[in-house]
């Protein structure tokens, strides 16, 4: 079965009432809202600072979660290993595009991780695109969990009890703590790399500036669920934005086994001072597209 370890979402709250409130609202990957227009507004939010760990991961494993959808890329050399990366990063100062920069200072910071395969994905049945899969969202937020699951169904989501992003002197660590909940757990240590460990990848890029703004600026993103898909498409800002590539010292996490035999990153790096913009949102309603 095309599932990731630990798939059926679970509150991680230690509160017995908010936990089996959660659940019953969230635990299901159907609802009463299951194939009603997603629910958005264009958004822009601040980005501080993402990290960006980048695996060769088996291809065939990408490839079975939804052919008719989303075909994985080849890697240079390898057309049995596909990309996927896991990033994690804080989003800061969200607000509705119309409303004023200074309402966003109201809005709480947020620490959120994707998980996803890259390709081409079908976009409204028609035209491929590049794009990626998302087959695991992580955040430690209830609203946004209920954002991405419920109303507007974009992000496949796992709630964790604590994520951290934290960039020190000449240090950068992460993690992610499930608690009690079916988040995948994460721990990362790295330092500054005084030459960047790179993939084959990398060679068809100018620069490993060019590789990672590639890496990072995917519009659009796909997220398969029993009876519909939905596709999110989004673009940044990199006016200012800085990009460090890290040598990886310590890393960890379990649901990566069955599709990468590898489980120590290609390449990572840390990109500080991005913009995010929500532009569109839709969802299209099947028998059962693929399996996620």
């Amino acid at each position: 079965m095309n599932r990731l370890a630990g798939d059926a979402y679970r509150s991680p709250s230690a509160n017995r009432a908010v936990r089996w409130l959660e659940n019953r609202l969230l635990a299901g990957d159907q609802s009463w809202w299951t194939g009603r227009r997603p629910l958005y507004t264009r958004v822009v939010a601040g980005v501080p600072r993402a990290l960006y760990l980048n695996f060769a991961a088996r291809k065939s494993y990408a490839a079975s979660l939804s052919p008719e959808l989303f075909h994985p890329l080849d890697l240079p050399g390898d057309d049995s290993r596909t990309l996927f990366t896991i990033l994690l990063f804080s989003l800061e100062d969200a607000r509705p595009l119309w409303m004023p920069r200074a309402f966003g200072a109201f809005a709480p910071r947020m620490m959120q991780s994707n998980w996803r395969f890259y390709g081409d994905l079908r976009e409204g049945g028609g035209e491929w695109r590049s794009g990626v899969l998302f087959v695991r969202t992580v955040t430690t937020s209830w609203t946004l969990s209920l954002f991405g699951r419920r109303l507007a169904r974009c992000f496949p989501l796992r709630r964790a009890r604590r994520m951290t992003l934290v960039c020190g002197p000449g240090q950068v660590t992460a993690a992610i703590d499930p608690g009690g909940g079916s988040a995948p757990e994460l721990k990362f240590e790295g330092v500054p790399a005084e030459a960047a460990e790179t993939g084959d990848l990398c060679g068809r890029f100018d620069s490993y500036d060019s590789y990672a703004r590639w890496i990072i600026d995917q519009h659009l993103s796909l997220v398969i669920w029993p009876r519909e898909y939905v596709v999110q498409d989004m673009h940044l800002d990199f006016a200012g934005a800085t990009i460090t590539p890290l040598r990886c010292l310590t890393w960890r996490v379990a649901e990566l086994k069955n599709f990468i035999s590898d489980e120590r990153p290609m390449d990572a790096f840390l990109v500080e001072g991005l913009t995010v913009f929500l532009d569109r949102i839709y969802s299209v309603t099947t028998s059962g597209t693929g399996k996620r």
